[in-house]
Parts: C-alpha cells; structure tokens; sequence
C-alpha cells in the first residue's frame, strides 16, 4: 500500500508538472508570435522613417540647389542692371554733352572768325 500511494502522489506531481509545462509552453509560443510580430512591425516602421528620411533629404538638397539657383540669378540681374546702366545711362549722356559742347564752341569760333 505505501508503494502505492508513493506511485499516485508521484503520478500526481508529474501530471502537475506536464500541465505546467504545457501552459508555459502555450506562453512561450504567444510570446515568440507576439515578439515576431512587434519585430515586423519595428522593420516596416523602420523602413517607413528611413524612406521619409531620404525623401525629406532630397527635398532638401533640391531647395538648396534652387536657393543657390535664384541667388545666382539675383546677382546675375543685378549686375546686368548694373552693366546696363554704367554703358547705357554714363556713356551716352556724358558723349552727348561733351559733342554738344565741342559743336557750339565750334560754331562760335566760326562766327566769331
């Protein structure tokens, strides 16, 4: 009889423990499938970030490229203007005034004569 009983009490603790082990193995795998998934879901976000990242980067890269662009042009403008005024505005006002000049003097000495 105490044979027995020793069998069924250790009967009874080694289905205790194959329920135990059953559970935390049922843990385990929920476990892995939730860590798989949150893994999966890091690597798409991750991948997202990343394409944003170089998109904003080329953005970037493409107004600066426009600012130097337009800066560029500004100054061209400006020193076109500038190109335009000092030949155009200078030049001719100066050579008009000084033939006008030579002319009546000239005029003046004939008559004068």
């Amino acid at each position: 009889e105490r044979l027995t009983s020793s069998l069924l009490e250790v009967q009874t603790e080694d289905t205790r423990y194959r329920a135990l082990s059953q559970k935390l193995l049922r843990e385990q795998s929920i476990a892995k499938e939730l860590l798989d998934k949150l893994r999966k879901e890091t690597r798409q976000v991750d991948e997202s970030r990343s394409q944003q990242m170089e998109e904003l980067e080329l953005q970037i890269a493409d107004l600066t490229a426009n600012l130097r662009m337009r800066s560029q042009i500004a100054r061209d403008e400006e020193l076109s203007q500038a190109q335009i005024f000092g030949t155009t505005g200078g030049g001719d006002k100066a050579g008009k005034s000084q033939r006008g000049k030579k002319s009546r003097r000239y005029i003046r000495r004939k008559n004068n004569d």
